[in-house]
């Protein structure tokens, strides 16, 4: 028998796939197509052999039931494949580290030649198909290895299980009267935050963004609307509970507290022109716990849309996607169309472009209700949950704002 130095590294992939926890491991990154014509076949077997039985082959074993599975198969082709069956070896188990990244090296390179190829059609005009060269490109910067690894197999046992269900949410809301109703929001959860113009969405989130800081979660908050400068001066705000004139008058106290207390836990990114591709790539690198979007419908986003609303019911999408695979909390923040005007309690038929599907993707939606102008109605607002899948309480909220702190009482 051959030792694993004289062979090729698909051979030797083959060899270490006799073994069925190996196997196991890597199934769903390989596939036949990565492989030669005769190791195609021979991988073939091993995925029945794996799928029905589920036990350890060795090599007299796999020829054995490669025969039997192929028994018109020319004689030249068999014994083809009976010279690469003879070199296979399963690998040292205390080695399966090592042979895992070979398989991903090999994944790599495969998926290498598959950028390759399409580019080089796209460049001569062969294909059009620039979305599929960025997903393939996309695959290897995510380190997502394979097109079937897009899922993952749950393995929680009962009692892990009731335990998540039971206990406390990852980021309690600190507003009591919502947390009486909803105590708060986990890890992978997409919410909307909407209002129309000048209600006070901003001044939500900005508060939002203040009470988790004080947990000690770091939040990242995209500001595409308002300047970026006064977000955060808005958020640092709302976190000290004091009117601008009051922070100007303790400057080098709340310099000092700001330093310790706010500033390694809170960024604001200027986004105007920025992708959720981009937003995505930052939190891999940077991992937050909370990212607020705002306004999520202006982000770009990759690819080609024959309408708007499929590009905007993409982008909800991808914004899910970034809180699945990155465990973070995702805040999207909307506009709400006329028919929320001067209304109590709005809900998310009054999203702007609510028609789009993007209200689908939400674990949470909150609308912000205001009516009238007297001076008493203008510190009056109306929290409205219309979507909940955390404890599916829907309702209203009555609360008062003050505009000056960025507080909501």
């Amino acid at each position: 028998m051959s030792t694993l130095k004289n062979v090729s590294l698909d051979v030797k992939i083959l060899g270490f796939c006799l073994d069925a926890e190996f196997f196991s491991q890597v199934k769903n990154t390989l596939n036949r197509d990565m492989f030669t014509r005769e190791m195609r076949d021979i991988f073939d077997t091993l995925t029945y052999s794996h799928t029905k039985y589920g036990n350890t082959m060795t090599s007299s074993e796999l020829s054995a039931l490669f025969d039997d599975r192929n028994p018109a198969m020319p004689d030249s082709s068999r014994e083809k494949v009976h010279e690469i069956i003879v070199m296979l070896e399963a690998g040292n188990s205390d080695n399966t580290d090592m042979h895992l990244d070979m398989v991903r090296n090999f994944w790599l390179r495969d998926r290498a030649r598959m950028i390759g190829e399409k580019a080089i059609e796209i460049f001569t005009g062969e294909s059009e198909e620039f979305g599929e060269l960025q997903r393939l490109i996309d695959a290897v910067d995510d380190g997502r290895m394979s097109d079937k690894t897009t899922y993952t197999e749950v393995d929680t046992d009962l009692d892990e299980l009731l335990d998540e269900v039971a206990g406390d949410p990852d980021f309690p809301f600190q507003f009591n009267l919502l947390q009486e109703e909803v105590p708060g929001l986990d890890r992978g959860n997409l919410g909307i935050l909407f209002a129309r113009p000048e209600v006070g969405k901003t001044t939500f989130c900005c508060f939002l963004a203040a009470s988790y800081i004080r947990q000690g979660l770091k939040v990242v908050y995209w500001a595409n609307e308002e300047p970026a400068d006064r977000i955060k001066l808005r958020i640092i705000q709302s976190y000290f509970e004091l009117t601008q004139q009051e922070m100007r008058e303790s400057r080098t106290t709340l310099a000092a507290k700001y330093r310790d207390e706010i500033a390694p836990y809170l960024t604001v990114m200027d986004s105007v022109g920025t992708s959720v591709e981009e937003a995505d790539e930052y939190a891999k690198l940077n991992k937050p716990d909370i990212m607020f979007m705002d306004q999520l419908d202006k982000f770009r986003i990759r690819g080609e849309f024959n309408r708007g609303d499929e590009r905007l019911n993409e982008t909800y999408v991808y914004a899910r996607e970034i809180a699945k695979r990155n465990k973070l909390l995702v805040w999207a923040v909307s506009q709400a169309n006329y028919d929320a005007h001067d209304r109590q309690f709005i809900d998310y038929s009054m999203l702007d472009n609510s028609r789009t599907g993007k209200a689908g993707e939400a674990d949470i939606i909150i609308g912000i209700g205001k009516t009238g102008s007297s001076e008493v109605e203008n510190t009056v607002r109306h929290i409205c949950v219309s979507k909940n899948k955390s404890n599916g309480w829907h309702g209203m909220i009555n609360a008062q704002i003050d505009v000056e702190k960025g507080v909501y009482y």
